[in-house]
């Protein structure tokens, strides 16, 4: 612990730093028309990390969220189904059984009937955790990837410096994401891809919550690349995700084509990071959950200003825990998690193991 002292320190002073940028967009913002979807800065007082809001409500202060958006609203049928791999990325935090055996984790699996626990994956070297699974009801092989919860990760999300994306010229992507790929990398890919090969008239599904997020796109991205896996063959669905790199990686995803739903829950902190004045910005088609009644909107542009964006800097912690769901225990640590640039969502046994955890209907 005492070689992170340093480090922590020379993060957190870099992080203040950010907070300039963050204040003159608020500034700038200023002689925007009531309803454009500005938001004012934060009143003074108001518990913040780099000039972001760390428990900001949205319900409780209506002035805070955007007012139009250029989003579309989406069907209760796709909402249904982003709630359904809400819920399979939710399973990651749980012991779900040994290969062979039907997904175990308490209640919760109740919603995975004959899914089958392919293998489980636990890296030693960036704790990056996951599971793949064959869901012989839908028709579908799964890949979910577990969230931050553990030292070693924490530091992989601290190492927000780019390194390049070999794939494709002048991308680059967030050091630590990429060394967790790389590390789940054989655990994972053989496996599927027998999978895949028994089963060829099954879909690919890749799922993860925040850091979860950005390994299942660039696991599909490899999938792509190497096996032709496209949106015919395969879907992902990622739930508070950061920013993974930078604008070349960004339009290099979007040139793709691949099916890649982006959800964001109204002011949830972590899709914010690593910020944007370090040349990172979101991929793809946003899905952004912009009330408490869980309605979503489809915002199409990369990084649009009057979606998730539009609540910077009043953004919550809480919100990266709660995607159509409750889960008041998860914010231990949170605050020490944030600082280390790490994800705040913990889930505990309550989740794997009672039927109190339920995303609501």
């Amino acid at each position: 612990m005492t070689r992170l002292k340093l480090p922590a320190v020379l993060l957190l002073i870099l992080h203040v730093a950010i907070a300039v940028p963050f204040e003159r967009r608020n500034r700038r913002n200023s002689h925007r028309k009531p309803g454009s979807g500005d938001v004012p800065g934060l009143p003074k007082g108001t518990p913040q990390v780099h000039g972001l809001a760390t428990n900001w409500t949205i319900t409780a202060h209506p002035n805070s969220r955007v007012l139009v958006t250029s989003g579309v609203s989406v069907p209760g049928s796709v909402v249904s189904t982003l709630q359904y791999y809400a819920r399979l990325a939710s399973v990651a935090y749980c012991g779900v059984g040994s290969p062979g055996s039907q997904l175990t984790c308490g209640s919760y699996c109740s919603f995975f009937p004959n899914t089958t626990v392919v293998t489980t994956f636990n890296t030693a070297k960036t704790t990056t955790i996951g599971f793949v699974a064959r869901d012989d009801r839908n028709r579908a092989i799964i890949i979910a990837y577990h969230g931050s919860s553990y030292l070693t990760q924490f530091i992989q999300d601290a190492k927000f410096f780019k390194v390049d994306y070999p794939p494709a010229n002048g991308t680059k992507i967030h050091k630590g994401f990429f060394e967790c790929f790389q590390d789940s990398h054989s655990s994972v890919y053989d496996t599927v891809v027998n999978q895949v090969k028994q089963y060829p008239d099954y879909k690919l599904v890749l799922a993860g919550h925040s850091l979860g997020g950005a390994l299942a796109v660039l696991q599909a991205m490899d999938f792509y690349q190497n096996e032709g896996y496209d949106n015919s063959k395969m879907i992902v669905y990622t739930y508070g995700q950061p920013r993974i790199g930078n604008d070349a990686f960004s339009s290099y995803v979007d040139s793709l084509g691949l099916s890649i739903y982006r959800v964001i829950n109204q002011n949830d902190i972590i899709p914010h990071y690593p910020p944007s004045p370090f040349n990172y910005k979101h991929h793809g088609t946003e899905y952004w959950i912009d009330d408490d009644q869980g309605d979503v909107v489809v915002c199409t542009i990369d990084e649009d200003k009057t979606c998730a964006d539009s609540v910077v800097p009043r953004t919550s912690i809480p919100a990266h825990t709660l995607y159509w769901e409750q889960h008041p225990s998860l914010l231990s640590n949170a605050l020490i998690q944030f600082l280390l640039f790490t994800d705040s969502i913990k889930l505990g046994s309550s989740t794997c193991n009672s039927s109190s955890a339920r995303i609501s209907q």
